[in-house]
């Protein structure tokens, strides 16, 4: 952004400008705030694709795994724990207001 603004395109009659808006939201909202860890992420996309053969259909329609490898994310652990993340929120929120978005 900061490129952008200070060069901006000959010609160009006014820079772009824009903001980014952070909006969460939760995955899986029902999880227990309580609870450190609820169920592995392979369970959590099992149950929400309706069974192995659903979440399998997923993996082959969306081509997670090669998107995964386009992203530079040649492993996605699965087996790790998921859990309610309402912390996590909150903790981008705190340092936002602290310390600003600015990047």
């Amino acid at each position: 952004m900061t490129e952008v603004l200070s060069n901006p395109l000959p010609g160009a009659a006014h820079p772009l400008a824009f903001s980014v808006m952070r909006v969460p939201f939760f995955l899986e909202p029902h999880y227990d705030e309580k609870k450190n860890f609820i169920e592995s992420n392979r369970e959590r996309l099992i149950k929400k694709w309706g069974g192995e053969q659903g979440w399998d259909r997923q993996k082959r329609v969306h081509n997670l795994k090669g998107r995964g490898m386009d992203a530079g994310i040649p492993h996605f652990n699965l087996d790790r724990l998921a859990s309610n993340t309402m912390a996590s929120h909150r903790l981008i929120q705190h340092v936002g207001k602290r310390f600003g978005l600015r990047i």
